[in-house]
């Protein structure tokens, strides 16, 4: 075995060595994720927050139900004039519409069931 080896082998060795003294616990820098937890009250101005997304779910109502509004005059004005294409997409835009409709309607009280105030 060659000195340049060895001194190597004696290198790899001493970094990989554990560390005297070894370090009790965890270091001053650690995480204590015991003390964190959410706080509703250190929210400022929650009244504006259920404002503004009151005024969403109206607006995204609104916008699914004109959705829904204007795939039924497609689907039913499309057959008259000949226009297949443009039943059919009024047709889609229906179901598009409805579920739109649902999924916002429904997120509030989805929201609260995961948060656990209902």
């Amino acid at each position: 075995m060659s000195s340049l080896s060895r001194a190597f082998a004696a290198a790899a060795t001493r970094a990989m060595a554990a560390p005297s003294p070894a370090p009790a616990g965890p270091g001053p820098g650690g995480v204590d994720w015991s003390r964190i937890h959410p706080d509703p009250g250190a929210v400022p101005r929650p009244e504006l927050f259920y404002t503004i997304m009151n005024g969403l779910l109206y607006i995204g109502v609104f916008a699914a139900g004109g959705a829904l509004l204007a795939g039924l005059i497609a689907f039913g004005v499309g057959p008259i004039f000949g226009a297949h294409i443009a039943s059919d997409r009024g047709r889609s835009m229906m179901w598009k519409g409805v579920l739109i409709a649902f999924g916002v309607g429904s997120f509030t009280a989805i929201m609260a069931f995961l948060m656990g105030s209902l």
